[in-house]
């Protein structure tokens, strides 16, 4: 809707645009499904004799589900671009609200009557919803000078809705607490290492860790970390069921993009800038460097002797705020005035990248993987 077009609008002055805009609709994904999924395929698995003859023997692939389709994503948002001072000023708002049904996720089956014990079915549900902001505005406009700000904030949030339902008559059911994410290498394998986690009711990976209190010295002189009793049972339990809490999650709740630009005459100058907030980082490269217990095997930090840790347990002991504000790219120009029929313009710019971040991490970046669900999820660990 143009509101701007309308006469109780058009002669308002200072308002040079203002357009609201709706939608809802339905949209359908197949990446889940490989090829020939819903069918009863078989491949060879022997050779057996038949008649003194050797006979190729055929099995099942995977368990088919003939009954598989689309994901469906219902969609509903709700917008307004505004324009003020002959769109010098220019803000656009959005709401978005959507939800994913029949959601395909491998279920655990039973075996028999199922040749396999996992089945690809459309059951789980999840829903995203996000507010976004964006402000462009021109506060400089002369022949000799220009400056332009533009900007842009998404607040988004995501929550895994359901994992069960029924397939066939039949009551399937996912694991409400899943491991998605770990610590590896190092002296870390085995143990309760997992880190990031898939829990239904909460946003697509969280982290669930043990807290700990502090540090605790040893006869020795060396420190162990104190971990806490959440459930008040006498006993520290640290596998995926025991004293374990959610601590934040890998996910940014806002996301920035910015870029400014100014022109003095033939000079000018831009900035590209972005940021992240309301995430947490497992600094798992702490974690594991800080550690005396794996010394002389693995190299240390320089200063771990001196802080004498012997412990490797996983705990919200290294889990840090990830916020950040990271300037991207820093270009500045100058624009060559020319008289010549065969040059139109000329312009020497210098372009740097990645000049800086602002951040609270002890890390070596917060710019790791915190939107993608796999196993580095939220998890700087050493290599990611």
């Amino acid at each position: 809707w143009d509101m701007k077009k309308e006469s109780f609008l058009a002669n308002v002055k200072p308002l040079s645009m203002l357009k609201l805009r709706t939608g809802l609709g339905q949209a359908g994904n197949l990446g889940g499904i490989s090829a020939y999924t819903t069918m009863n395929t078989v491949r060879q698995t022997g050779i057996v004799p038949v008649k003194s003859s050797p006979t190729v023997t055929l099995g099942m692939v995977r368990n088919n589900n003939p009954d598989l389709k689309w994901e469906t994503k219902t969609t509903f948002n709700l917008g307004a671009d505004i324009g003020l001072f002959a769109n010098r000023l220019m803000l656009t708002a959005e709401y978005y609200y959507s939800k994913t049904t029949d959601m395909l996720y491998a279920y655990e089956v039973p075996v028999p009557p199922f040749a396999y014990n996992t089945l690809l079915a459309n059951i789980g549900s999840m829903s995203n919803r996000g507010f976004e902001l964006g402000l462009s505005v021109q506060p400089i406009s002369k022949k000799d000078m220009d400056l332009n700000i533009n900007m842009n904030l998404s607040f988004q949030s995501n929550k895994l809705i359901s994992l069960s339902g029924d397939y066939n008559g039949m009551s399937m059911s996912a694991a409400n607490i899943t491991a998605i994410g770990s610590l590896d290498g190092a002296g870390q394998n085995g143990g309760d290492n997992n880190v990031a986690y898939q829990i239904v009711g909460q946003p697509l990976g969280v982290f669930y860790l043990p807290h700990c209190k502090g540090l605790v010295k040893n006869e020795n002189g060396s420190y162990f970390y104190d971990i806490e009793d959440l459930d008040h049972n006498g006993n520290v339990d640290l596998s995926d069921g025991g004293d374990r809490y959610i601590a934040g999650q890998a996910t940014p709740k806002v996301i920035l993009g910015s870029n400014i630009s100014f022109r003095y005459k033939n000079y000018y100058v831009s900035i590209q800038m972005n940021g992240a907030f309301g995430h947490k980082i497992f600094n798992g490269t702490g974690l594991a460097y800080t550690s005396m217990a794996c010394f002389p095997d693995y190299n240390v930090f320089k200063d771990a002797p001196k802080k004498n840790i012997i412990d490797q347990r996983v705990s919200d002991y290294w889990l840090e705020k990830g916020d950040y504000l990271n300037f991207e790219h820093l270009t500045i120009g100058y624009n060559v005035p020319l008289r010549s029929k065969l040059i139109r313009s000329l312009r020497v710019s210098c372009n740097i990248s990645n000049l800086g971040t602002i951040t609270g991490y002890k890390g070596l970046t917060p710019m790791i993987n915190s939107y993608v669900v796999n196993s580095t999820m939220g998890i700087d660990d050493k290599r990611n």
